[in-house]
């Protein structure tokens, strides 16, 4: 596989010709855009860095135009790729909200109930009275599992939006 782990000459020279490779170089699809940038641009899938970089200076405009179109085309991909993943965890989120409809099953709202007045009754015991010596540990990892819970609860029945994965994901990309 090519090395491309590292900051290079190459990597940047191939962000000005095709930016969507370029920037899967420095993530975890660094391998996938390796393989392709080598296959167009010397027709095999292991290259070295120094040669990749001879290649592409003296690439032709057709070659640095299929480069160009494979980073769309990964890119196209991988959008496909997260629509088709956000479509099943729609699905899966409207099968459970079915199941719950159709079973009249009340233990799930008995237990959203319980575990968010759980966390207010530890958080209100911890601010209003003096907890007893010794169990300051103990009432902290409750109040932390319960507000774990009740997050849990809060996106079960409110969701938790795509657009919070997509900020996440954004912030992890190195920008160029």
């Amino acid at each position: 596989m090519t090395d491309l782990s590292r900051p290079a000459r190459f990597q940047k020279a191939l962000g000005r010709i095709a930016p969507e490779l370029a920037r899967m170089l420095g993530g975890p699809l660094a391998g996938l855009a390796a393989e392709k940038a080598s296959a167009i641009l010397l027709a095999k899938e292991v290259a070295e860095q120094a040669e990749l970089e001879r290649a592409l200076a003296s690439a032709s405009p057709s070659v640095l135009l299929e480069l160009k179109e494979a980073g769309l085309a990964l890119q196209r991909s991988l959008i496909e790729a997260g629509v088709e993943e956000e479509r099943i965890a729609a699905l899966d989120r409207q099968s459970a909200r079915e199941r719950e409809i159709a079973l009249k099953d009340h233990i799930p709202g008995f237990l959203a109930v319980t575990v968010v007045a759980g966390f207010f009754a530890v958080l209100a015991v911890m601010l209003l009275r003096q907890v007893p010596e010794g169990t300051e540990t103990e009432f902290s990892i409750m109040l932390g599992a319960l507000a774990a819970m009740a997050a849990a609860v809060m996106n079960y029945y409110f969701g938790s939006s795509a657009s919070s994965r997509e900020k996440t994901r954004m912030l992890g990309q190195r920008p160029f």
